[in-house]
């Protein structure tokens, strides 16, 4: 038996961090996004939370105020004997039923353990809080069966136990999380990035949240509109004549309506260099940069989160009348091609075989566009929702392209899947810097098409 397991447990309460209070109307008003809880006012009940933001008090307190505080999930709990704290129960909303305590448990499927300052910090979307375990060895005595019987009633690993049970980070490894479709519809990361990309129980935006340009505070330079130009050769595009293009496309609703996903391609009568110059045009292309507070925000045809443009586009070409195969980066603020790796490479025809199955025709696209994020450029600003931005404008380009296409009488589809490590193999960019994060083909539209008419 362990000293930590022997040590009956010392419990704090103290109120959540972020909490802000207002008297109006005869009552006491409690807010922590997206939390608000109304209380009656009174000498009592401010002297209870003045005293729970200080120094807190032991657990176990039966005035109303503390149990309300309580019951609704805004008080942290500490435990820890004479050494310190051992581990801090952070509620991140009121309590769900308590599963038996009975039977084989586990700890979820669903819960992740990370390590921070030191510290073990034990997550899950599932749980109702959130867990930081100052001394490691207590997280394996309270998730070790064998250990149950040794562990001392008011212990602190019987303690963290009955926290992991409580909270909902214990599960039965053959029940509703491995049995239920809703459960098992989700992957555990899938539903981990769901629950943090977004505003939930954890805080407000601005608090670790959202748009906090938290890389100028950390003394990080931001990322230039630009990014590093590739030494291959360049091909200079035409930028494309739209004198009659509004006559002969047709209004928006036209284009809407007709605009379907084409995977197969009409390889006699390829795409042309000039049509695949117009699409990047008219989707793709920067049309000014503008410069505020030491950041470079850029004008493009479609929407971008923050104005920031963190997409850049690759199209791998096979079969493009007037343009020599190969992977080439789009140099939007040129408009121009820059070679990055001639079609044989292994790399690039990976990409291209990955394509093809995620069309479900196996045939090679005549061009796929890889879509890359530099992602610096986002989540120097945005914090806990960057990688959902990026995410988000994928979809936005897709749209345009997809539209773009239809309106051009082009082929095209968006896939739902790319491969990032062939695209780092033939770009060598740092992933954690530029990073692939989608895939969309086009190409000539068969003539069988043209004349069944779409």
């Amino acid at each position: 038996m362990t000293r930590a397991q022997e040590i009956a447990a010392d419990r704090t309460e103290r109120l959540r961090s972020g909490v802000f209070s207002a008297e109006r109307d005869g009552r006491t008003h409690l807010m922590a996004w997206p939390h608000h809880l109304s209380l009656p006012a009174g000498p009592g009940t401010a002297e209870v939370i003045a005293r729970l933001a200080d120094r807190g008090q032991p657990a176990g307190a039966e005035d109303g105020v503390t149990e309300a505080l309580r019951r609704e999930g805004w008080l942290d709990e500490e435990f820890g004997d004479d050494r310190g704290v051992a581990f801090v129960v952070r509620p991140l909303r009121a309590r769900g039923p308590q599963p038996a305590a009975g039977g084989r448990l586990d700890l979820s499927r669903f819960a992740i353990v990370r390590a921070e300052g030191g510290a073990l910090i034990l997550e899950s979307p599932l749980a109702s809080a959130e867990i930081t375990i100052h001394r490691r060895e207590l997280l394996t005595a309270a998730l070790d069966p064998a250990s149950e019987p040794a562990t001392t009633p008011g212990g602190l690993a019987a303690a963290l136990r009955e926290q992991l049970l409580g909270t909902g980070f214990l599960a039965d490894p053959h029940g509703e999380e491995t049995q239920d479709l809703r459960h098992r519809q989700w992957a555990p990361h899938e539903l981990l990035f769901h629950d943090r990309s977004r505003l939930g129980y954890r805080g407000y935006v601005g608090d670790g949240f959202g748009g906090t340009w938290w890389g100028r505070a950390a003394g990080f330079e931001p990322e230039p509109a630009a990014p590093p130009p590739y030494q291959g050769p360049r091909v200079p595009l035409a930028v494309p004549d739209f004198t009659d293009r509004r006559a002969s496309e047709g209004s928006y609703f036209d284009v809407v309506e007709r605009r379907r996903s084409e995977r197969v391609h009409d390889n006699e009568s390829p795409i042309s260099v000039d049509q695949l110059g117009e699409l990047l045009y008219r989707t793709a292309r920067v049309r000014r940069v503008h410069e505020e507070d030491g950041v470079e925000f850029v004008s493009s045809p479609r929407p971008s989160g923050g104005s920031v443009y963190e997409l850049e586009l690759y199209p791998v070409v096979t079969r493009c009348s007037g343009l020599d195969g190969g992977m080439y980066h789009y140099d939007a603020h040129r408009h121009e091609l820059e070679l990055v790796r001639p079609v044989s490479d292994y790399s690039v025809r990976r990409m291209l075989r990955v394509a093809s199955q995620g069309s479900t025709t196996g045939a090679v696209p005549q061009v796929l566009l890889v879509v890359a994020a530099r992602v610096g450029r986002v989540m120097w600003k945005y914090e806990g929702m960057g990688y959902a931005v990026v995410l988000k404008n994928t979809g936005v380009l897709y749209h345009a392209l997809a539209g773009t296409c239809s309106a051009m009488g082009l082929a095209g589809c968006p896939l739902g899947t790319d491969d990032a490590v062939a695209f780092t193999e033939a770009t060598g960019r740092d992933p954690l810097v530029e990073c692939s994060v989608g895939q969309f083909i086009v190409g000539s539209v068969p003539r069988r098409r043209e004349e069944q008419g779409r």
